[in-house]
């Protein structure tokens, strides 16, 4: 079994349990209308002069790379140094079995910085789109590899209809084939194949010059370790928008680590 199969069996099972503590209607009854800040994150992310942008992923560890953060870690310190440091917007894990986060490091953030937030989790139900509103994330992730059309597309959709924006994450041909018929401007090519956890950035330039919408935003995710990283896919691509995670997460001045990627 494929650790992707794995977590997929594992987010079935988590999500019924989470249904049995808390009903789609409790969940509802939480969320808040907030026509000011509708689709903020592709908003942030589209910017007319070209300029890099860093989505700022904190996440506390990673089946392939084990712990990152210590428990006593400041989380809301780190979300305040991205924001202080020109980060667009941030992507916080909540899955809590591979990935030790929690919803609640999400409120936290939310309560405590203006920047968009990514949900980054592996959405396989509808009631986790209501469950990322009510928390506060402004955009959630799909991930072609681990859901059908039928599904991405409904998701995609109540998402657009609470006015969250989606990322749709893709790692082939197939599936950005399938994702530039979504309703949704934001794809994000993922560097890392989520069944073996090889990660290389010749991925992103492979599938961003497939792609034959000019009308989506694109985002590299994973494996971006350096400003020269940064600049090779920009060149090969015009990319300019990438998810930053575990750089950022080992380093030991988060200020200066972001200076460097963007100047």
């Amino acid at each position: 079994m494929s650790l992707l199969k794995e977590i997929y069996d594992y987010k079935l099972q988590f999500v019924s349990n989470q249904k049995k503590l808390k009903s789609l209607d409790e969940i509802k009854s939480n969320i808040k209308n907030d026509d000011v800040n509708k689709f903020c994150f592709s908003k942030k992310l589209k910017n007319e002069d070209n300029r890099v942008s860093i989505i700022g992923e904190i996440k506390k560890a990673s089946p392939s790379s084990g712990k990152f953060l210590d428990i006593e870690t400041d989380i809301v310190k780190i979300a305040n140094t991205y924001e202080k440091n020109n980060v667009s917007c941030i992507s916080i894990l909540t899955d809590e079995k591979y990935f030790k986060g929690h919803n609640d490091d999400l409120v936290s953030i939310k309560k405590n910085s203006t920047l968009p937030i990514l949900r980054k989790d592996f959405i396989i139900d509808e009631y986790q789109i209501y469950e990322s509103k009510a928390i506060g994330a402004d955009c959630i992730l799909i991930i072609l590899s681990m859901i059908n059309y039928k599904d991405a597309d409904k998701f995609i959709n109540i998402a657009y209809e609470l006015g969250m924006d989606s990322i749709i994450e893709v790692h082939n041909q197939k599936e950005l084939e399938i994702a530039e018929n979504l309703n949704s401007n934001l794809i994000g090519i993922n560097n890392r194949d989520l069944n073996n956890f090889v990660t290389d950035i010749e991925i992103t330039i492979n599938i961003a010059n497939m792609i034959k919408s000019n009308q989506k935003i694109l985002i590299s995710e994973s494996g971006i370790h350096s400003k020269k990283d940064i600049e090779y896919i920009k060149n090969k691509t015009g990319i300019n928008n990438f998810l930053i995670g575990e750089l950022l997460m080992r380093s030991n001045n988060v200020a200066d680590s972001i200076s460097k990627l963007l100047n």
